[in-house]
């Protein structure tokens, strides 16, 4: 007796495999390194002149097609000099600011300032409209440091009690035509430790400018 199920079909014979056997050649390029490595040194301020020459050589080897990523060297040369023409603004403007800022270890008696906008004393020119006038310069020692953690104590008392303070300057306090304000070097200024610089100026109390000094250079306010 025959078997029906034999010879009635041919055997599988699997045919070709369309994946297999693609040429490398028509692969999707491979990402350069040196453009990606420019795009993200060129978002940090000091990596960005790296960043901008990563970009130039990216460009170079992403021509012709060669390597993808053409897109990222060239986002990174923009951005970097956008950054490094931002960070050199930033130091020029903080050079000036700096050079024009009245540090608490530098000020003197008798210095006429302006308030700038954020909020910082700076230098001013003493024949021109002013806002204060720093009436005494120094450090804190044991007895100041007292004197200004008492509650009790006010800026009127603790800049008023200073040693030394120049006449002009304590009448013009009790005129109450000036309030005091106190710029203070240290890390906590309502917590000031010997030795941390300070200085007290006056402004007027009608938020007007001040014309002129209330006193001369000459004196001897502060220590």
């Amino acid at each position: 007796m025959t078997n029906p199920y034999d010879g009635g079909y041919p055997a599988y014979q699997p045919g070709p495999n369309p994946y297999d056997g693609a040429p490398p050649a028509l692969g999707r390029p491979a990402y350069d390194g040196l453009s990606i490595a420019a795009l993200v040194c060129s978002l940090s301020c000091c990596a960005a002149p790296v960043g901008i020459g990563l970009g130039i050589a990216g460009v170079i080897r992403t021509g012709g097609g060669r390597r993808s990523g053409r897109w990222a060297a060239v986002t990174g040369i923009v951005v970097g000099v956008v950054v490094l023409l931002a960070g050199i603004g930033f130091l020029v403007f903080a050079g000036i600011m700096g050079s024009r800022t009245v540090w608490e270890d530098e000020a003197t008696a008798g210095q006429c300032i302006d308030i700038d906008f954020l909020d910082d004393p700076i230098k001013a020119s003493c024949g021109d409209p002013h806002a204060g006038e720093v009436i005494w310069a120094g450090r804190f020692d044991h007895d100041l440091v007292a004197l200004y953690d008492d509650d009790d104590v006010t800026w009127f008392d603790f800049c008023g009690g200073l040693p030394g303070l120049d006449q002009t300057y304590l009448d013009a306090l009790r005129s109450g035509d000036y309030v005091p304000r106190v710029e203070i070097d240290a890390f906590d200024e309502d917590e000031p430790e010997r030795g941390d610089a300070f200085f007290c100026y006056v402004e007027r109390r009608d938020g007007e400018k001040i014309t002129g000094r209330l006193r001369d250079l000459t004196g001897t306010t502060g220590t």
